[in-house]
């Protein structure tokens, strides 16, 4: 069986509880083809013997890839001692975090072998490889297209925010539980006649107002975008321009996974860079005091990163805060997240223009 080093972490990729344990072609990576083995995470002997019943139930001449980067250091050390000793042809090695090589420790050679990781994987392909599959695949061609279609009004909202928030506030309280509705027709009136700038919302949205009145019926897609989507497909169209301009080499908005373990999650926006996984979430918020929504985010964002590739500031909250609590930014350091205010996020195409360009 021939195997691609560059996708050789994900061959046999270990995790905290489990192996993964894929014998798979380059071309053919889906979690369908993936085996799972639990083990006892403590127990050297527990995963010895787990790896050799998988190992043993391989065809005779199989040759094997075995990437020891993840996964605790018994599992690592179980999976070293299994495969240097079936007397077949092996390779073992590991990728230092934030680094394209692959390092081969067995066999051994002075000095080490470094193998150079050039192909690169898309967004869907890195997902596969650590045995998650997109729910909404059909839906992500379009969640892209309305995303740039109405990138101009995302943009003027994200500029015009401090005036804007009372209305978008005042609209969030009566539809936001709505957003899973197919149609819902809203009307309402507002503490006060409307300014300027929340005129021109309501026109760009198409909604019919007057004094104080404003009504429309609305979409599903309509109801989402007014009550914080907006916010989210102005940070995607700034992805994917980096995408376009080959600072980023893939991005995704509004991504539903489900893992081979049966569990879901759902991402607002995600991307790759040189085979590592970025993702954002992103929030609109209101009071100071509603920062503990921020809060229960970096635990999210965090556990998911513990999935999909901890380390470097891999998880981002932009939120539409004028600023954070310092303690609040502290908190999501530990969890390698990081959270943007308002103006930061107004920058954020900066930002990740610096951070990324020019990594290859």
């Amino acid at each position: 069986m021939d195997f691609k080093l560059a996708l050789s972490k994900l061959l046999t990729a270990f995790r905290e509880h489990s192996i993964r344990y894929a014998l798979m072609g380059g071309h053919n990576l889906n979690p369908e083809n993936t085996r799972v083995e639990k083990v006892d995470q403590d127990s050297l002997m527990d995963c010895i013997e787990r790896i050799e019943r998988m190992v043993d139930s391989e065809e005779d001449e199989a040759n094997y890839v075995v990437n020891i980067t993840g996964g605790n250091k018994i599992m690592a050390l179980g999976a070293f001692e299994v495969f240097t000793n079936i007397g077949q042809k092996v390779s073992i090695g590991y990728m230092a975090l934030g680094k394209s090589d692959f390092v081969q420790v067995y066999p051994r050679r002075k000095p080490f072998k470094v193998i150079p990781i050039r192909e690169r994987l898309n967004l869907r392909g890195y997902l596969a490889c650590y045995g998650f599959t997109i729910h909404n695949e059909k839906h992500l061609a379009r969640n892209a297209q309305v995303s740039r279609k109405r990138v101009e009004t995302s943009v003027w909202i994200l500029s015009n925010y401090e005036r804007l928030k009372g209305l978008l506030g005042f609209l969030y309280k009566n539809i936001g539980n709505k957003r899973n509705e197919a149609r819902f027709h809203f009307s309402g009136e507002f503490n006060r006649a409307f300014s300027h700038e929340e005129k021109e919302l309501l026109e760009r949205l198409a909604f019919s107002h007057g004094g104080s009145s404003v009504s429309k019926m609305m979409t599903k897609d309509e109801i989402g975008y007014v009550t914080g989507g907006w916010l989210e497909e102005y940070v995607f169209t700034v992805v994917d321009d980096l995408v376009a301009e080959k600072i980023l080499d893939d991005g995704l908005i509004k991504v539903q996974l489900k893992s081979i373990y049966g569990s879901d999650s759902e991402l607002d926006i995600a991307f790759v860079k040189e085979n590592a996984f970025y993702h954002i979430e992103c929030k609109t918020l209101g009071e100071k005091s509603e920062q503990n929504i921020v809060r229960d985010e970096i635990y999210k964002k965090g556990a998911i990163s513990t999935l999909l590739g901890k380390g470097n500031k891999r998880a981002m909250i932009c939120t539409t805060q004028k600023e954070m609590k310092e303690s609040l930014r502290n908190r999501a350091k530990d969890y390698d997240v990081e959270i943007l205010a308002i103006d930061e996020v107004r920058n954020i195409r900066e930002r990740l223009t610096a951070r990324f360009q020019g990594i290859v």
